[in-house]
């Protein structure tokens, strides 16, 4: 288990690997095929980046089994 870190301007997360995984899943989700305000699609963008220098998501954004 790592700890992620993500900032986008006002927002900030700190947490572990699933928490970082859960939450991005969960902003996807509640948007679906809504766009999401830009300074929050940023801030999921990159605790996607950091989950995958995590080695939990692939290249694709996939989840790594």
């Amino acid at each position: 288990m790592q700890i992620i870190t993500a900032t986008e301007k006002a927002l900030t997360f700190h947490g572990d690997t699933s928490c970082t995984l859960a939450l991005v899943e969960s902003l996807r989700e509640a948007y679906g095929s809504n766009d999401m305000p830009k300074i929050l699609n940023d801030f999921v963008f990159n605790m996607e980046v950091a989950l995958q220098n995590a080695g939990v998501l692939d290249e694709h954004f996939g989840v790594i089994a």
